[in-house]
């Protein structure tokens, strides 16, 4: 049968601290401050990747507000660039009506001058023809005196 010896216990009891001992101060201590140096690198780690993370993510919305201002220029740009063409177009209508009016004057002007030297031309040509009429009646007028004195 089993026979329990007390002073086997207390001496595996001492055997049991004792290597309890060694192995803390050989190696717990050092397992241990290898396992908090690799724990101080992984929150390192943990940090610096949320860090980045957190960076990646400000120059995202940096980068969507930056696209945002990008469109609302390219549209004021647009909107700027269609009125300036609209008044371009309009002041190019506006000379093009003014050089058609001016155009039109000037036709009038020169179909009343026409008008005039027409009217003169003829005037001018009545009297010549008128003078001669009455060089003739007058002639015919003589002829007839002389006709009518012999």
């Amino acid at each position: 049968m089993l026979k329990i010896d007390p002073w086997n216990i207390i001496w595996t009891v001492v055997n049991l601290l004792f290597l309890y001992w060694i192995f803390k101060k050989f190696l717990f201590d050092r397992v241990m401050g290898v396992i908090n140096q690799r724990d101080e690198m992984i929150q390192k780690q943990f940090s610096e990747a949320k860090k980045s993370q957190d960076d990646a993510e400000s120059l995202k919305s940096d980068y969507k507000k930056k696209l945002e201002s990008a469109k609302t220029q390219a549209d004021q740009i647009i909107l700027d660039a269609r009125a300036r063409a609209e008044a371009e177009q309009e002041k190019a209508l506006e000379r093009t009506r003014q050089e058609a009016d001016s155009m039109l004057e000037k036709a009038k002007a020169d179909i009343a001058s026409e008008q005039d030297k027409a009217t003169k031309a003829a005037e001018a040509e009545i009297a010549k023809l008128a003078i001669l009429a009455a060089r003739k009646i007058v002639k015919t007028g003589e002829a007839n005196d002389t006709g009518s004195s012999k």
